[in-house]
């Protein structure tokens, strides 16, 4: 004989229907742990880069307040060589001019002194044809005195 002994079972009989809602609310479960971690590691990500962006901000408000503050000395450093170099060139300019006064005062000096050197050009050349001749006039005597039959007249006192 033929009979199903139909046992008293916890779980219901399954359907197509059953399992898919059931796989359905499975996942919906498991998505929603999952969406917790995940949104949890998000707003940690979130404060994680929110502190690491205001550190780089941080970081960078110093960088370029530093360069300002180097900027701002280099401006100041030049401002004072600028100074010191105004200063010296003012000094040269003083230099300058006085050398341009003594230049004038020399070329006046020397202006006074040109006939005076003309004159002395003009005495030395005659000093040099005085010269000349006198050194004529004693090869001339010297070959008077060396011609046979010419007597030398010495005068004595």
């Amino acid at each position: 004989m033929s009979t199903s002994t139909h046992t008293n079972s916890p779980t219901p009989p399954t359907t197509a229907s059953s399992r898919a809602q059931s796989l359905h609310s499975s996942v919906s479960h498991q998505s929603n742990q999952t969406f917790s971690a995940s949104d949890a590691a998000r707003h940690l990500s979130q404060e994680h880069v929110s502190r690491a962006s205001q550190e780089m901000f941080r970081k960078v408000a110093d960088y370029i307040r530093a360069e300002m503050l180097a900027t701002g000395e280099d401006y100041r450093l030049l401002e004072n060589m600028n100074i010191v170099t105004k200063d010296r060139y003012s000094e040269l300019a003083g230099v300058a001019q006085e050398l341009m006064q003594e230049v004038g005062k020399l070329r006046t000096t020397y202006s006074d002194f040109e006939p005076y050197l003309e004159r002395i050009d003009e005495i030395s050349q005659q000093a040099e044809t005085i010269s000349n001749i006198a050194t004529e006039l004693d090869e001339y005597t010297k070959s008077l005195g060396m011609q046979p039959g010419r007597e030398v007249w010495c005068r004595s006192m």
